[in-house]
């Protein structure tokens, strides 16, 4: 399945990740509050 790209200005599609103590964390949770700043950390072996 192809997803098309994010167009600016539009809503993000919504999502779920884990947080950094493994709680899953949906993106939809934080509507209409502050905005949401996401970090993708690269794991250093």
């Amino acid at each position: 399945m192809t997803q098309g790209l994010i167009t600016p200005g539009e809503p993000a599609p919504d999502f779920e990740l884990a947080d950094t103590h493994g709680n899953l964390v949906r993106l939809s949770s934080f509507y209409g509050g502050k905005p949401v700043v996401l970090a993708f950390l690269r794991g250093f072996s």
